[in-house]
């Protein structure tokens, strides 16, 4: 027996209320926590009290209910056409390319600052090696990846409006984004990490994750493979992603118009691409569950 289209339209909405009441729990926490708590010279807590455990909670549970609810229903979730012919979507992917050119840009500051900060009688040979061991190759890799992602993101909005043709197209060019957080992972991974009284780096794993995992899910979805299998991961992956890079994002806004930048950590900074990323993963949630289903491969 086939679930009822009310049924099926609860089980969707529930990772959307789950995610969203987690953003509205988790955003004061972390500002109070910049305040009280993180040490911004490291960016670590330097003690701990109840906020910690009831930040990670609140976004383990949202991240667990968008996973379980969307598996369930996953048999019931059909494919459908994100974005085809829809000026929205185009908007939302100019935004994100936007976001991923800023980060490149931002990227290649952060290189250029290593290579002035080598020592003044390194010579040429020690010079790589020393912008390598600092994460400099990571980086720049990292900032390639950012302004391939920037261009996919253009053409994908573009052809969202003149593509009738049905054909997957940029199927590899649809892995750039994927390739891009594989190598914000891995910078992360270069600096020094205490997983004891870690805060700001710890969010920032698991945002980059689920957004790596959103973006292969589309991918294959936008190339046609496996795609009936693998859309719950769209709400399963791109809700809660959508959610740590807000809860990145949003107290570090704060913090800065209230004139609190200084509790930052320089390795943490406001990144717009969290924000664009947040809006885009949203809209494509949004707009699949209002799209009409239809089947992929068809």
């Amino acid at each position: 027996m086939k679930p009822s289209k009310r049924t099926n339209s609860t089980l969707v909405t529930i990772p959307f209320i789950a995610s969203l009441a987690a953003l509205l729990v988790a955003v004061p926490i972390r500002v109070y926590q910049y305040l009280k708590l993180i040490n911004p010279t490291t960016g670590f807590f330097d003690e701990t009290d109840f906020s910690i455990f009831v930040l990670y909670g609140i976004i383990a549970l949202a991240m667990l209910i968008c996973i379980v609810i969307s598996y369930i229903n996953h048999k019931s979730l059909q494919p459908v056409a994100i974005g085809k012919n829809s000026k929205a979507f185009l908007a939302v992917s100019l935004l994100m390319a936007l976001g991923t050119a800023i980060d490149c840009v931002s990227l290649i500051a952060e290189f250029s600052d290593l290579a002035d900060k080598a020592p003044i009688n390194i010579s040429r040979e020690f010079l790589f090696e020393y912008i390598s061991s600092q994460g400099g190759t990571l980086t720049l890799i990292e900032a390639v990846f950012a302004a391939i992602s920037a261009f996919y993101f253009v053409l994908s909005g573009l052809s969202s409006i003149n593509d009738n043709d049905g054909k997957p197209k940029f199927k590899i060019l649809a892995l750039s984004p994927v390739v891009w957080c594989v190598f914000r992972l891995l910078y992360r991974f270069k600096r020094t990490i205490a997983f004891i009284n870690v805060s700001d780096l710890f969010i920032e794993l698991f945002s980059i994750v689920m957004a790596m995992v959103f973006f292969l899910a589309l991918a294959q979805i936008r190339s046609k493979i496996d795609a009936d299998s693998i859309f719950w991961k769209i709400y399963a992956y791109g809700l809660p992603a959508a959610v740590l890079a807000l809860v990145c994002f949003v107290p570090r806004l704060i913090l800065v118009v209230t004139g609190n930048s200084d509790m930052i950590n320089p390795l943490h900074s406001l990144r717009i691409s969290d924000l664009t990323f947040a809006v885009y993963a949203i809209y494509i949630c949004v707009s699949a569950t209002k799209a009409e289903p239809r089947r992929i491969s068809e």
